[in-house]
This record gives C-alpha cells, structure tokens and sequence, in this order.
C-alpha cells in the first residue's frame, strides 16, 4: 500500500528572473535529494537562453542551488545559448551530471560530496560521434542515469537528424535512441544501442532490472500513442524491442527506477494531454504493468526516483490556459512491498 504522500513545489515560474523551469530529473542519495532541470529565461521552446541548474534538498530542510551552468545572465551577443537536457547518474559515492550546449555538444561534470560541490566540466561528445547515425542534434534522458550492479554507468540519449531553420534552431526529428555507457567511473564513454525500428524514438530512461538486464522505455512519434520498450543485457546491443500498448503515452517524457523485485515508470496516463501523473509498475521484465499511484491530474514531463522504500516523483505541473509550466513539484510516497 502507498502511505503518507506529501507533496513540496520545488521552483515556480519566474523565480530568481526565469520565465520557467523544465525537464526535471530527480536523484535520491543518502540524507538528500538532487534535482536537475533546465532554467529558461525566454519563451523560445527548447532553444533560447537556457542554462542548467542542479538543486540539493537535505532531509527536513529546504532546496538549495548548488550548481548553474549557463550564459543567460550575459549580455546578448547573438550567439545560441542554450544548455539542455541535464542527467544526474549515480556512481558509488560520487554523481555525474551530463548536459548538452546547443544539441551540439556534450559535457560531464562529477561531484564528489554528494552533490554538495562540482568539479570542473568536460567534453564527452565523441561518445555520440560513434553512434552509428548521422546527427545534427544530440542530449541525454532527460532525467536520470544509472549504475549497474557490475560498476557500468548507463545514459539514455537520442539524436536527431533535423532540418535546420532559418533561426539557427534545428527540429528534433527524425530521431533514433539508445544509450552512451562508461566503465571507468564516467572517464571515458562509448556509445551503445541504438534503436532504429520505432518512428522518431526519442526521449529515453532506463532501469536496471533484478536479474541484470537493462529494461529501456522510449518516446516516440508512432500514431498508437503508446511507449516502446527494450531489453538489453549491457546497453551495447538490443535483445528485444516491442511496442507497448499497455503503456499509453501522449508523446511526453516519462521515467525508469529500479526497484526490489522489478521496476517503476512514471508518465501521464492519457494518450490526449500531459495529464494524470501517475506510477506502473512491473515484475516481469516490462510485459505487464500493474498501477500503483495516481499520483496528480495535472502533468508534463515526470521523473522518479526510488530508494529506501520510497518513490519520489519530480514533475511538471502545467497550466494549458497559460501555455506556461507553473511549478516544478516533488511528491513522496512509501511503498514498502517492491
């Protein structure tokens, strides 16, 4: 049974200058909470003066900024700015976070406190430029990656191939997705899968399952309005691929955790609206799917997190008479038989 939910608005629109806050992705660590998302100083969509910010939340005591990376507060110079897709990936004791510069470039940076302080960043594309894809857009999740049990760090991706626009921005499709991995501690990344059978996959999350396979879940542009799912032993190559039609989707982002005896996926259970938030959960390797929260009816892009018997969800709650996401918001909630 779910006990004791509560509910905290992490940020708001228009806080500390924004016009809003998107793309959230979440990490439970010992005694805190991480959270990713990207700041948007202007309505331009996904590009524009964007930055990447990092929030930590110890336990009983409010959400902090310990991380910004961006050129928002420069003055304009007529150069794209835009940092994008953030991914926080657990590793022992340290947290990666993986980000993007304009869907051109990708950068890594490591703390090793717990999310306290962050390392200098690097660059870290050549992983994609090894994708067997020719791309003109490249970014993580959005929202977490994950370590495997064996020490190998996983990050969902996709990429794109986009007519590029008189504006200098791109479109983000056509789009395959698969994921990049690391075996020293994110020093060095490669690319793995890539999923080319499903129509403009794209945004990806992924969760370790008990027998240690990865179970991948992927947006994407098919008329059934429904998930694809993937099982991979190592990230590298594909076993199997279907397309899920017990998991409705109205093409929004929608997050993977690992759990005891299965796995957890968050989304919006509507294949109309970014609407009803809510949690499924399976124990057969993502055949079937079993409902377990209801968790808000107002929704957008959602990430979860689970640990220590607790499913945290971090998620966009939108309002459609503005056309604006009104506040990042974390729910908590027990569940104590996963």
């Amino acid at each position: 049974m779910l006990s004791c939910e509560q509910e905290r608005v992490i940020i708001r629109k228009g806080d500390f200058g924004y016009r809003e806050y998107r793309i959230p992705g979440i990490l439970p660590v010992d005694g805190a909470i991480l959270f990713c998302f990207e700041a948007r100083k202007e309505k331009m969509g996904d590009w524009g003066d964007i930055d990447v910010q990092v929030w930590r939340m110890e336990e009983g005591e409010k959400p902090e900024k310990v991380l910004c990376i961006g050129e928002s507060h420069l003055p304009k110079n007529g150069t794209m700015r835009t940092y994008n897709n953030p991914v926080l990936i657990p590793d022992g004791e340290n947290i990666h976070l993986i980000y993007h510069k304009n869907y051109a470039r990708a950068f890594i940076c490591t703390s090793q406190d717990q999310g306290r302080t962050w390392k200098e960043s690097r660059e870290i594309t050549q992983a994609y430029r090894e994708a067997p894809y020719e791309w003109n857009v490249c970014a993580t999740g959005p929202g977490h990656g994950l370590q495997m049990k064996n020490g190998r760090l996983i990050a969902p991706i996709w990429l794109a191939n986009g007519e590029k626009r008189e504006d200098g921005t791109i479109r983000h499709w056509p789009s395959v997705a698969g994921c990049i991995y690391s075996d020293d501690h994110g020093q060095n990344w490669h690319a793995g899968h890539i999923v080319k059978d499903m129509q403009d996959g794209n945004e990806t999350s992924a969760a370790e399952l008990p027998n240690g396979q990865l179970l991948f879940n992927y947006r994407n542009r098919e008329n059934a309005l429904c998930r694809w799912l993937g099982i991979s032993e190592n990230g590298e190559a594909m076993e199997q691929c279907w397309q899920a039609e017990n998991l409705p989707d109205p093409m929004c982002f929608g997050g993977m955790a690992s759990a005891a005896k299965g796995a957890l996926f968050a989304n919006c259970h509507s294949q109309e609206k970014r609407i009803n938030i809510g949690v499924r959960y399976t124990k057969d390797e993502g055949h079937t799917w079993e409902d377990i929260w209801v968790a808000d009816s107002i929704g957008g892009y959602v990430d979860i997190g689970y640990r220590n018997q607790k499913i945290y969800l971090f998620f966009e709650r939108t309002s459609y008479e503005n056309n604006i996401i009104e506040e990042l918001v974390l729910k908590i909630s027990e569940k104590t038989d996963l």
